[in-house]
């Protein structure tokens, strides 16, 4: 079934973005709580509705928001804007794009997208940690790269931080294998993931964030190993350091 620029299938249970080519294969929550809002399309349902929907152990308001954002967030800019929220009454999904919502910001930032004014945000927090020396002092910190990670949770930013001096093949190397190790996880508890080596590659710097009921949380975490290798960043330290559950 098309939902906007999105084509969701039931019966493998995987909601695909065409206008980025990417596919999600949705966790149990996100894809309960989408079913019901597209057998019920153009109609209001309730919290309690969609709570119903989703499995026993997982049937709480937190995780039916959480799901309605991941949702939104994997379907763009503009898609998204066909599921929503309905003052003290629950949630509708449109079969069509409401006039009235074509723009999002205004402003200076009229002319930016969604993912484009996160982006931002998200590198100016990690400047602010920076300059509170969570990391060492550098002259210069280059300019990170978004990387989407599809999890059986939803999907997580991450970000390689490579700071002036530092190897970009070993950050190279370090993102690609922390990369593998998050997509494994069974949950991760942070939106956003900022990665940075240091220290002669011996030191990991990740600073994590994420928003909870209207408030942005940042927490940072350290990794140190003495000969440089990477192979203590497993499933058992991922769940110590509070990054995966």
């Amino acid at each position: 079934m098309q939902i906007g620029c999105c084509w969701f299938d039931i019966n493998q249970s995987t909601l695909s973005n065409q206008s980025n080519d990417t596919s999600w294969k949705m966790a149990k929550v996100e894809f309960a709580v989408l079913e019901l809002l597209v057998r019920f399309r153009d109609q209001v349902l309730s919290k309690d509705q969609l709570l119903q929907q989703i499995p026993q152990e997982d049937r709480t308001e937190a995780k039916l928001q959480e799901a309605i954002k991941r949702i939104r967030f994997f379907m763009g800019e503009q898609s998204a804007l066909l599921l929503e929220a309905i003052d003290d009454q629950g949630f509708i999904l449109h079969t069509r794009m409401k006039q009235s919502a074509r723009r999002t910001l205004s402003g200076p930032f009229a002319s930016m997208t969604k993912q484009k004014y996160r982006l931002l945000i998200a590198q100016l927090i990690l400047l602010i940690i920076f300059i509170h020396s969570i990391f060492e002092p550098s002259e210069s910190i280059k300019p990170v790269n978004e990387h989407k990670i599809i999890t059986s949770s939803g999907i997580v930013s991450y970000y390689p931080v490579s700071n002036a001096g530092e190897s970009t093949v070993e950050l190279e190397e370090l993102s690609k294998f922390f990369m593998q190790q998050i997509e494994t996880c069974e949950h991760v508890l942070w939106d956003d993931v900022f990665v940075s080596l240091t220290h002669n590659q011996r030191v990991i710097s990740i600073v994590l964030r994420r928003d909870n009921q209207g408030k942005t949380e940042v927490q940072n975490v350290k990794g140190v190993s003495a000969d440089g290798r990477k192979s203590y960043i497993d499933q058992a330290w991922l769940k110590r350091s509070g990054i995966c559950a």
